[in-house]
């Protein structure tokens, strides 16, 4: 019952938070092709975590490696096999407020990069992952559909519940390869 106030409360001190910053009009042509710098966050469901790998091989395939900044727990140590010169950012219980905020400690180690493209692959909403991806101030915030999700991400991919996870993941790096 706590948990879900104090999901409930965070959600609402980031939407005041947001509530005035409009973001630009902007045209999504060229909007991952055309991007310089990327964050991708990586989902915390373990059962996300192996089929998200779709989607790291497509920004591979687009940035240079040394582009690309990934935020992750300890799971997602995985996602430095893979992408050995990315900047990984280790998301820690700790670094995550009572009411699902980074800590503005945390927010400070991305603060010296800048961001054209932030991803944010949990497929279900998950505040500080949202709230990471806001707070990029990446002109592209890309996530998945969901209760809240339109105060924090500005493009949004509708996955189809009756598939597989790894074929929603599929279909989500098919869609970012079309731009």
């Amino acid at each position: 019952m706590f948990e879900s106030l104090r999901m409930t409360i965070g959600i609402w001190l980031a939407r005041m938070k947001y509530r005035k910053v409009r973001d630009s009009v902007i045209s999504f042509a060229r909007a991952v092709s055309g991007a310089q710098r990327a964050l991708v966050i990586m989902p915390l469901d373990n059962r996300e975590l192996l089929s998200a790998f779709n989607v790291i091989e497509v920004l591979k395939n687009t940035f240079d490696e040394e582009r690309i900044t990934v935020i992750g727990d300890e799971r997602g140590v995985e996602t430095l096999r893979l992408m050995p010169k990315s900047h990984f950012v280790h998301l820690k219980a700790e670094d995550v407020t009572r009411f699902y905020h980074p800590r503005p400690e945390f927010l400070a180690r991305l603060a010296d990069r800048s961001f054209d493209l932030a991803i944010d692959l949990n497929l279900d909403f998950v505040l500080p992952s949202a709230y990471i991806c806001r707070e990029s101030k990446a002109a592209i915030r890309i996530g998945f559909t969901g209760r809240n999700a339109d105060a924090f991400y500005n493009f949004q991919i509708q996955p189809d519940p009756t598939l597989p996870r790894n074929d929603i993941y599929d279909r989500a790096a098919k869609c970012l390869r079309m731009f």
